[in-house]
């Protein structure tokens, strides 16, 4: 079966793992009707499905069902991943960095 097949609440249960609805809600800062109704196949705002993309350490177009996850990669990989791409995407348009990267994402040898 393809990622897109899946129902919302699938690919909802799959991505947040032994997460509960409500912490994920927590982690997201919505509330934990947007979560279910998501789960029964029903919509939310833009900035829900950020939020709760984010909370879930995964991009929109993977909660959407348009993008399968990276199976390969754990979630904190994922996220160091964003973050490189975030970066490496602001350097081509000449925006400054931010944010330091974390010495625990990214170790110096030494």
């Amino acid at each position: 079966m393809q990622w897109s097949e899946y129902t919302t609440f699938e690919r909802l249960k799959a991505l947040r793992g032994a997460m509960t609805r409500e912490q994920l809600a927590e982690a997201a800062g919505v509330s934990v009707g947007v979560v279910r109704k998501l789960e029964r196949g029903g919509t939310a705002s833009l900035p829900s499905l950020l939020s709760i993309a984010d909370a879930l350490g995964t991009d929109i177009a993977v909660l959407l069902g348009q993008q399968a996850p990276r199976r390969s990669m754990d979630r904190d990989e994922r996220a160091a991943s964003r973050l490189v791409s975030a970066a490496i995407h602001d350097a081509a348009i000449c925006i400054p960095a931010e944010v330091e990267p974390s010495s625990e994402l990214f170790p110096t040898s030494g």
